[in-house]
Parts: C-alpha cells; structure tokens; sequence
C-alpha cells in the first residue's frame, strides 16, 4: 500500500514536497538527495505543475502578481531553477510533467507569438508530457497540433525568422477523439522506462467539458470523452502489457477550504468540486492523479491515489516520489 507524507517549503517559488511509500521522503530544491534502496526497488520522482498560461515573465511582472501569500513566486526563471534542483535529488528517474493549460490565457509576450515561447522555454525545462487541458484549445485543434508538430503559423508565418519545431515533449489527450474515427487527436498515454527497469504509464486526460468553454468552430471535429471512463478502459489494457504503475495527468480540479499562503500549499482541508468523484470512479490501479483547472494547491490522497495540484503560472511545484518494486512494477 501507498503510504504517502507530506511537506512543504519556500524557496524563490514555493515548492510542494510529497513523498509516496513507506521510505520515501521528499527532498525540496536544498535537499541532499535520495536515501539509498534496496536493488529490489526504484525511487522515482515526478516533478508536476499545472495552468501555466505562458506566464514568462520574472516576477512581478506586468502580466503577474507573482506571490504565494507574501511570497514572489512564478515565472519561467523560478520554475525552471526549482526543476534544475529537484532534478539533481534524482538525475536518472525523474520526470517532468504537467496537467495542461501552459498555454492559451496567456500574457502578450507568449500570445503575441502565438505561444510558440512557451513551448520554446518548456522545451529548454525538459518537460517530458503534457495533458492537455481546455486552454489549449483555445484556437483550434488544428493549432494545437502545430504546437506539437512545429512549423510556421498559417497566417503570420515564422515571426522571429526561423522555423518553429515545436514541442520535443510528448501532448498526451486520451480522451480526446476525431468524430470521423474514433482515433484520439494526441496519444492517450506514454510508457515511460526509468533507469533500473521499471515502468510506468503516463495518460493525459482533457477537461470533458472544454467544449461549453471554447469556440466551436476550433473543436467541431473532435469529441471530449468522459474522464474515468476513459481511464479505466485503458487500465486493463496497459496491465496485459506488464504495467501497474499509472500516473494521469488530469485536467480538471476542486478546492479545498483553507486560503492559500505558505503555511497551506500542502492542504487537504475538505476537498471538493468536480475532481473527488472523478478520482472515485477511476480503477484502482491509479497511483497518482496531478490535477489542474481551477488553479488549486492540494496535496491529497483520495480513494488511495495521491492527488496532487500546483495553483497557477509556476507558482508551485509539486515533487512526488514514489518507490516502486523491480519485481511487480508496482508502487510500494
């Protein structure tokens, strides 16, 4: 069984520290890094975030406010720093991950290039996945996909000169189909190999009601699937191929009673809204739901799944260790 604990602490951008399993800890952006395991187990880290929205810019900054409680925190320098370091606690098995909205929303400095900057800096973070969320719908499926694929706008053209290549991280939208096939718009999921063999299956999941929030005409080609429905045709699937370790990348979120300051980035007072019933509904196999949205920080375990989410504009980030066994790939 998972037997997450919880910590926070406050650097240039407040970082949420979750440690999953019985040994493992955490470390924050000055920590010392993992205790040694085990060969019979894997520490792995997973760094999250959510609702970026192209907030570039230091802070405070024309576009942002930039504060958790008295606290400056977001922004593309802040958050990168903070990955740097979180990194460096487990060089060979983290990874980076966000639960949609980086772009669209988005400050000028992002939108005026048609948030291809945003990508460009997530490219240099190293994200690895992104499900995606309903702001990245905001102009049209066709658009999101050149922020995958890369090339030139089809009305303003390269900008800066040079072609755009688009995102090296992977768009995932499992629930997110043609109309015309079936076929989701993005892969459903990733399996992702850490260092030491074990594996685990990443799968974004959109907002099902994205389609009540943006323009029609830029999604009249695509269905919005139920979320745990979705998940849970996919759980089984994965399991004939050897995985038990899942972690979704959900976009969609709650709130929890306490104000957001310092002192409650780890907060899992009364959590409420949309997000728990879907989480209830999901397969058991879910290890860890990062979640996204309404901009809430919440660090929770609900029906057994770590739920984790990190505000607004790289304001928080969310480091969630898990040890997992060579033996079963399962979370321990």
């Amino acid at each position: 069984m998972r037997s997450p604990s919880a910590r926070g602490t406050i650097a240039a951008i407040i970082t949420v520290v979750l440690g999953a399993g019985a040994i493992a800890t955490g470390a924050d952006a000055g920590g010392s890094g993992h205790p040694h395991k085990p060969d019979k187990t894997v520490d792995i880290q997973v760094l999250g975030l959510n609702d970026f929205h192209g907030a570039l810019e230091p802070i405070p900054s024309t576009s942002s406010g930039g504060r958790i409680g008295a606290t400056p925190a977001g922004g593309a320098e802040y958050l990168a720093t903070h990955v740097d370091a979180l990194r460096a606690t487990n060089p060979k098995n983290t990874i980076f991950v966000s639960a949609g909205d980086l772009i669209g929303a988005t400050p000028l400095v992002s939108a005026l290039f048609h948030d291809e900057p945003t990508i460009e800096a997530f490219n240099e973070m190293g994200l690895d996945y992104n499900g995606v969320g309903n702001h990245e719908f905001d102009e049209g499926v066709d658009e999101l996909l050149r922020m995958q694929r890369g090339g030139c706008h089809p009305v303003d053209g390269c900008q800066d000169g040079d072609r755009f290549r688009g995102a090296d991280f992977d768009f995932l939208a499992a629930n997110v189909t043609y109309r015309s096939n079936g076929k989701p718009i993005f892969p459903p999921y990733k399996i992702h190999t850490f260092t030491g063999g074990v594996k685990a299956a990443i799968i974004g999941m959109t907002l099902e009601q994205t389609p009540e929030i943006v323009t029609p005409a830029g999604i009249s080609t695509v269905d919005f699937l139920d979320e745990a429905e979705t998940v849970n045709r996919l759980v089984p699937y994965l399991q004939r191929k050897g995985i038990e370790t899942f972690i979704v990348l959900l976009h969609q979120g709650g709130s929890v009673s306490d104000p957001l300051n310092e002192s409650t980035i780890n907060s899992c007072s009364n959590p409420t809204g949309a997000l728990p019933p879907i989480v209830e509904q999901m397969d058991d196999a879910i290890d860890v739901v990062v979640t996204g949205h309404t901009n809430w920080a919440v660090n929770c375990v609900i029906d057994g799944k770590i739920v984790t989410g990190a505000a607004v504009n790289g304001r928080l980030i969310t480091d969630i260790d898990l040890t997992v066994s060579k033996r079963t790939d399962d979370v321990v």
